[in-house]
C-alpha cells in the first residue's frame, strides 16, 4: 500500500517485483479484490 497513485508509480512497483498495488486512501473492497486473488480458499 503506498500514497503513490500516479500510473508511473504502478509501473515503478511492479518492476520493483511487487504482486500488486494498492493506493491510499484505502478502498476496502479493492483490497479484498486484490488480497483474494493471492489468497488460497
Amino acid at each position: 500500500m503506498t500514497a503513490n497513485a500516479f500510473a508511473e508509480d504502478v509501473v515503478k512497483a511492479k518492476k520493483a517485483g511487487m504482486n500488486d498495488h494498492i493506493a491510499k486512501p484505502l478502498d476496502r473492497k479493492k483490497m479484498r479484490a486484490v488480497l483474494a486473488k493471492y489468497i488460497e480458499k
